[in-house]
């Protein structure tokens, strides 16, 4: 259980983080302009904080769905 943890956790520094950074870096570099990859940055930032419950769901629905989880998803009967 504590490996899930730690993934869980990873995987919210890489989008809360890891993600917008390096996305804001490469439009900064390849724009060659530091405030187009602010804003980008910015606008990412703001994109996650709106879609939040989805990734939220997404995140918990893949780890609940892991090792044991049953062979056929739940909705088929």
């Amino acid at each position: 259980m504590p490996h899930q943890k730690l993934i869980r956790v990873l995987n919210y520094v890489w989008l809360l983080v890891v993600f917008p950074i390096a996305v804001a870096i490469l439009v900064g570099v390849l724009g060659h302009c530091v405030n187009l990859g602010f804003k980008s940055f910015l606008l990412i930032e703001c994109g996650m904080v709106v879609l939040s419950p989805l990734l939220n769901a997404v995140i918990s629905d893949r780890i609940t769905t892991g090792e044991n989880s049953p062979s056929q998803p739940t909705w088929v009967t």
